[in-house]
């Protein structure tokens, strides 16, 4: 029988033990944000043994086994303990474009494996959610009602492959970045030429509000529509797997 505390059992057992890995997401020592919850799921009786996916198939995983998204009053979201959340719009949650987890009680925190402590840990939803420029939520309850997986459009699972070089296939992620230092504004993710010619300047917490990001040239660029109609980009920090070395917040961390 399908059991909230198994599920949350399997995430504290593992509290500050497995560390965090998009490459090594399996286990034992090592998950990443969905394959965590994958297993957490598995044993609290959601879904069979062996079941796997990633972010974008966990929305219709849940739906199929008897999940509900729970709707926002007056904007905000009534979560309680045993929910799932998922950040990241549907259809463009993969790899780092994603995030998901648990919350443990009715006060909004939340047990999620992740980069930034590199492990499994309990945070506040709220403040982790604003510190990474407030994605789009989904929320998901067990209700037992499945649709018996009717879902006219389900995701086809993928690898979780790294991020595209190429800044023609941008990462969809709507967010605010503040940065902490003057940054350049670029019509493309050359660092020559933002060096020669940037088109304008963000200075020390001005908001940089970006509908894409892509990983090029050694740097991690935020990008959107200019004023003009064209698409710009704004180098946020260097591409090193790490969130604490950008040069502001509001960019995975």
């Amino acid at each position: 029988m399908a059991n909230i505390n198994g599920m949350l059992d399997w995430m504290r057992q593992r509290l500050g033990v497995v560390r965090y890995s998009m490459t090594n997401r399996l286990g034992p020592s090592s998950y990443d944000c969905s394959s965590a919850v994958y297993n957490a799921l598995i044993a609290g009786g959601f879904l069979k043994a062996g079941s796997m996916g990633n972010t974008e198939t966990l929305f219709n995983d849940l739906e199929n086994s008897g999940w509900e998204q729970v709707k926002p009053i007056n904007g905000n979201y009534p979560a309680k303990k045993g929910d799932i959340f998922i950040w990241g719009k549907r259809g463009f949650t993969l790899g780092a474009a994603g995030h998901t987890g648990i919350f443990i009680d009715d006060n909004d925190n939340i047990i999620h494996c992740n980069f930034g402590f590199d492990g499994i840990s309990i945070n506040d939803h709220d403040y982790i959610w604003m510190y990474n420029g407030q994605p789009e939520i989904t929320i998901y309850r067990y209700t037992g009602k499945s649709n018996g997986g009717t879902d006219p459009k389900p995701s086809t699972p993928k690898p979780i492959d790294p991020v595209p070089q190429d800044p023609t296939k941008r990462v969809q992620m709507l967010g605010t970045f503040y940065p902490d230092r003057k940054l350049a504004v670029s019509a493309d993710t050359n660092p020559d030429d933002v060096k020669s010619s940037a088109l304008d300047y963000y200075t020390k917490g001005m908001a940089i509000r970006y509908d894409s990001y892509v990983m090029s040239n050694g740097y991690a660029w935020i990008s959107y529509i200019g004023a003009s109609g064209n698409r710009r980009y704004v180098a946020v920090g260097p591409d090193d797997g790490r969130i604490d070395t950008t040069w502001g917040r509001g960019f995975f961390n």
